[in-house]
């Protein structure tokens, strides 16, 4: 089995390129060392961020970052939250229970790539959540979160081949990134090798 080296404190700087392939990723470690990564296949999985090392070299990525909330709510000694997973279609946000916690997400806010949360956006999640369980946990202390989801216009993700024969692309996940992510890395994989994958996708040729 190949081995897998995770290269920490690392900031990816730009793709090189060179004729009809990547020569190289260059990359900043600890802030201040510039190197270059080298590799016999590259894949471009940054999410909302892809394009940003894309459009450089010409390869389009249509992705947009809609932003979306998050709030952690402490159950305690509540017995009202939920025990299943739940989504709430007239509001759009999903309700999800974590051992002694409930998460709540929702909302989709297209406001570039900004990460500031909105104090308004996140009291609408739990107003929305003590409203339908008024028991589900500690109103006090609840924790917020926002993050990027890179979205597309179709709601389909990016996955496949780019001009450049070493570069690939696994982005543009939208919401389901974690549903999707172990089946389009295999997907992926099987491109890389030359295989036909086994799901039914279109995939970028």
């Amino acid at each position: 089995m190949p081995a897998v080296a995770f290269q920490w404190h690392t900031e990816i700087r730009a793709l090189a390129t060179d004729g009809d392939a990547i020569g190289g990723v260059s990359i900043v470690r600890d802030g201040s060392r510039f190197d270059m990564l080298e590799a016999d296949a590259y894949v471009m999985a940054l999410g909302s961020y892809s394009p940003f090392l894309l459009s450089p070299i010409g390869v389009p990525c249509n992705v947009y970052p809609a932003k979306g909330y998050s709030a952690t709510i402490d159950i305690g000694e509540h017995r009202g939250a939920p025990t299943v997973s739940l989504t709430d279609f007239d509001w759009k946000i999903v309700l999800t229970r974590l051992g002694k916690r409930l998460r709540v997400a929702g909302t989709a806010e297209l406001n570039g790539w900004d990460h500031s949360l909105n104090r308004s956006r996140c009291e609408a999640l739990t107003a929305r959540t003590f409203e339908l369980f008024p028991d589900a946990g500690d109103r006090d202390g609840v924790r917020y979160w926002t993050g990027l989801r890179p979205a597309t216009p179709s709601n389909a993700p990016l996955i496949g081949r780019t001009r450049y024969r070493n570069l690939f692309l696994n982005t543009g996940h939208g919401t389901l990134g974690w549903t999707m992510a172990c089946g389009s890395a295999r997907a992926l994989a099987d491109v890389v090798a030359g295989r036909k994958p086994d799901v039914d996708f279109r995939f970028i040729r």
